[in-house]
């Protein structure tokens, strides 16, 4: 931890605000915006060749972290990073077009699910946001099951770049955060089977959905074992997504039936490992299942969705040492400055005193927000955390 007036690097400055240190400067939880949104704010003066967070100079007000693992995303065509650890696939699926018309488009991506989109979100690369119809998932069978894990070898060699020891001795040698990010076991499962196959399968076949999300956290142990001996990680991010706007997608009691000893494995091998701060990375309410996550080892929560009632302020209160990140009411950052100012002055200055806290929009910021909207967001919150 920092002594007072101390200048921190990046890397402490955020193990600081972490572990509810004596930061010098609260880093931003905020970064590049998604394509829907960089094309209206091109409209708005943002040069073609800039980032956002460049034209608006606080890049160096950020979390700043870097990652060394690659996995594919649910409707993408993937090819592994040939400098990162492999998580994914391995031959990952076909991507493929099925079908095509001036509408919609059918297609498989390379965790083999098979989904029906809008043209217009996906014609030119993927928008940011866009509505999907999830057609078809890899694994309906055991049998299914058993094929597809003959693509998650954990002992692959390949599954680690050539030049491995190099890329780890850079990442030592570093003065800003590791934060991996990997899947969890409700994520995972759901990449493989679907939401609705989780949802039944719980009742009607529960020693097989248990089996599935417990595979997730043995193959990522397994593979990422090396990597986390080799390099100290600060932290790591667990994509889960299992939230509606008014509650959790699967109870307490279940997550803790089905998920609990997936979660205990993962948690229990990265505490092994020195790392410190295991976040979970859910939109919507997910509130009742934090205090599962919290006895099952895991201690921060991401993005925080403001109108699906994560209230990081009341969060912070009756969970006084959860580590948070975003929080802000990205509908409220449409409507102008003064609507702005109230909603942060509400959150960041009694959470930047509490610690533990990251400031940053609830998800992905929105074309709705206009460019001159964010540069007084991120304005204000350069103020209040001591940039």
């Amino acid at each position: 931890m920092s002594g007072p007036g101390e200048q921190l690097n990046r890397r402490e400055r955020f193990l600081n605000v972490a572990l509810f240190g004596k930061p010098d400067r609260i880093p931003l939880g905020v970064g590049g915006v998604r394509p829907l949104t960089r094309k209206a704010w091109l409209k708005q003066g943002l040069p073609e060749d800039q980032d956002v967070v460049d034209y608006l100079g606080f890049r160096d007000c950020t979390i700043g972290s870097r990652s060394f693992v690659t996995y594919p995303s649910e409707g993408f065509a993937w090819k592994p990073n040939p400098n990162a650890v492999n998580l994914g696939p391995d031959p990952p699926f076909e991507h493929r077009i099925l079908e095509s018309d001036e509408r919609y488009r059918i297609w498989t991506d390379s965790l083999g699910i098979t989904q029906r989109g809008f043209q217009e979100d996906w014609k030119d690369g993927w928008m940011g946001f866009a509505t999907r119809v999830f057609m078809d998932f890899p694994v309906k069978t055991r049998e299914d099951f058993e094929r597809i894990k003959r693509r998650y070898d954990a002992a692959d060699p390949d599954r680690y770049p050539s030049d491995w020891d190099r890329i780890a001795a850079e990442f030592r040698d570093r003065d800003y955060p590791v934060c991996v990010t990997i899947r969890g076991p409700f994520w995972w499962t759901r990449d493989m089977t679907g939401l609705k196959k989780i949802v039944t399968g719980i009742y009607r076949e529960p020693e097989f959905i248990k089996e599935l999300m417990d595979f997730c956290a043995e193959f990522q142990i397994q593979v990422l074992e090396r990597a986390f001996t080799d390099v100290e990680v600060d932290a790591v991010i667990l994509n889960e997504d299992m939230g509606y706007k008014n509650g959790p997608m699967i109870g307490p009691d279940s997550v803790m039936e089905f998920m609990g000893e997936a979660y205990k494995m993962m948690s229990d091998f990265l505490r092994g490992h020195g790392v410190r701060v295991i976040l979970v990375d859910s939109d919507g309410n997910c509130e009742p299942l934090i205090p599962v996550w919290l006895k099952l080892g895991i201690n921060g929560i991401t993005p925080n969705e403001a109108m699906a009632g994560m209230d990081v302020v009341k969060l912070g209160r009756r969970f006084p040492h959860l580590v948070m990140m975003g929080g802000i009411d990205k509908t409220r950052l449409a409507r102008g400055r003064e609507a702005i100012r109230e909603e942060v002055m509400y959150k960041v200055p009694p959470l930047v005193k509490r610690g533990g806290y990251f400031p940053g929009v609830d998800h992905a910021v929105p074309p709705d927000i206009s460019l001159e909207n964010f540069s007084y967001f991120v304005s204000l919150l350069r103020e209040l955390c001591g940039w």
